[in-house]
């Protein structure tokens, strides 16, 4: 079995991801510099075998003394080599020791004071007090710009007056130590950032005092004024939200749902399961008969809210078990009770493959993948990642003659598509080049040329130096191809290629 990876918290794909091989890293920035919060540095995209276990090298600044010369003790009478050419120093003061190093400057975090780390402790006090929650999820000891918010920001006596009157300030950490390993970390922190899909650091989202989200961001530069003035612009989500649910409580019938309505449209749509929940379930028992269309709608968000759900609740099992029957069993019936939706039931191909992939079950995988793609009703990009999860695990797994199969497959499949058919045509001249069929790739090239036009000549110069030639310092390969999608980076590709999503709601997103 090859190491399992969770595979519901892996990057998201971008919409278009389906229809290319060579991928530049997908990130939603809107609202946010991406230059403005740290990520782990996702590992380059290749089909090379991995090492699951890479040599870790000390970051700790210290140099490295291990080519050194070792000095032996001296004879009695006689200087060690050491000391011949080091001249004495000065005597040290009384009680002071020679070899201990000055201390560092120490450093002031009683701002740090007015922060706590128990988010059910600190609704507790946002209640009491009348107050909102900020959590901020950082990295404190690594994250660059993380450290630059504390810095300009958090420390500020400004800001505590300000967070005094307004907040009840949470940190939810996820340091590291000097080898750059995780600490130990908070679990309900990470549970909190599972929930909420935080996906960079640092992510500041904001609560109301019962634990309900409304507003996210992240670094800001201009201070602690600036910073104040930009959550403040926030905290007008919440007034909107709070003045849409009184308003509906005077209402009644379709009324009452379409004001309610009004209050989640003031939210980013990731905020409204499971925190809003019961104000979905409300809309679609209020618009029994879709008078408004907000049934169909909100139905459609719930179902996807609980068909995740599930497969998440499924994923987890997959490293507890020796044999994946009874998973792929499990999956079988999620796909019974949601997969009448063609996102969802993509997503469930997708996870159904990535579980036969760990367990090995290659042949099954290829199975699924052609079953999938007979289906006349399945969209382009869909067959396309399709296409290229089976290229990237036969490659892992060195089937190169079955590759070039389902390569002329997607070919004759794309007839009318010159952009994918140029890339099926290149990863066919890869394939063969493994092979050692040097000409066959040579002609596979040649096609490529013929699809992708004059436009594509320089890409494709770049491959062709880069495999049948001398490789180019910045050649780029065709089958630098991206993951097998994940289940939630499917359904997330899935409503993005299909130009729809469950609720007309935006969603103010920090870049990963």
């Amino acid at each position: 079995m090859k190491p399992f990876k969770n595979l519901l918290s892996c990057a998201i794909l971008c919409a278009t991801a389906a229809a290319t091989f060579v991928l530049p890293g997908c990130a939603d920035t809107t609202g946010v510099d991406e230059t403005a919060q740290v990520t782990a540095p996702a590992p380059p995209v290749s089909v090379a075998p991995s090492d699951d276990n890479p040599k870790v090298a000390s970051n700790d600044g210290m140099p490295d003394f291990s080519d050194e010369p070792a000095f032996s003790e001296s004879s009695p009478g006689q200087p060690s080599a050491l000391a011949s050419v080091t001249p004495p120093g000065p005597a040290a003061p009384p009680g002071l020791d020679p070899l201990r190093l000055p201390e560092p400057a120490p450093v002031d975090n009683s701002w740090r004071k007015q922060w706590v780390t128990d988010f059910e402790a600190a609704k507790a006090l946002a209640q009491a007090d009348g107050k909102d929650i900020l959590v901020n999820f950082t990295g404190s000891d690594w994250c660059t710009w993380c450290i630059q918010l504390s810095k300009e920001v958090f420390s500020k006596p400004e800001f505590a007056q300000y967070a005094k009157q307004h907040f009840v300030l949470v940190e939810a950490d996820f340091p590291q130590n000097q080898f750059g390993q995780p600490e130990a970390t908070n679990p309900e922190h990470q549970e909190l950032s599972e929930q909420f899909e935080v996906e960079g650091f640092p992510t500041i989202l904001l609560f109301d005092k019962l634990g309900r989200p409304f507003g996210q961001t992240g670094y800001q530069p201009g201070g602690p004024q600036a910073y104040s003035a930009h959550l403040d612009d926030l905290k007008i989500a919440r007034v909107e939200r709070d003045a849409a649910l009184d308003e509906a409580g005077k209402l009644q019938g379709v009324e009452r749902a379409k004001k309610l309505d009004e209050a989640l449209a003031s939210l980013p749509s990731t905020f409204v399961f499971p925190a809003y929940e019961s104000v979905v379930e409300e809309i679609i028992k209020l618009d029994a008969d879709n008078t408004a269309e907000l049934r169909s709608q909100y139905q459609d968000m719930l179902a996807n809210h609980q068909f995740m759900t599930r497969v998440q609740a499924i994923e987890k099992l997959v490293p507890t078990v020796e044999n994946p029957d009874s998973i792929l069993a499990d999956i079988d019936k999620a796909q019974a009770d949601f997969g009448n939706d063609p996102r969802r039931g993509f997503v469930i191909t997708m996870f159904r493959i990535n579980v036969l992939n760990y367990f090995d079950r290659i042949d099954e995988v290829l199975k699924v993948a052609a079953e999938a793609i007979k289906n006349e009703s399945l969209d382009a990009d869909y067959r396309a990642q399709l296409y290229i999860t089976q290229l990237r695990i036969l490659n892992q797994s060195d089937r190169q003659k079955d590759a070039i199969s389902v390569i002329d497959q997607a070919i004759a499949d794309f007839a009318e598509n010159d952009s994918l058919r140029m890339e099926f045509f290149l990863a066919r001249a890869d394939f063969l080049q493994k092979l050692n069929r040097t000409e066959e790739a040579k002609t596979a090239v040649a096609e490529a040329r013929k699809a992708g036009g004059p436009a594509a000549s320089f890409r494709i110069d770049q491959f062709e130096q880069s495999v049948l030639g001398t490789v180019a310092p910045d050649a780029t390969s065709p089958l630098e191809l991206p993951e097998p999608t994940t289940p939630k980076a499917a359904e997330k590709t899935a409503s993005e290629a299909s130009g729809e999503s469950s609720a007309e709601i935006s969603k103010p997103a920090d870049s990963k």
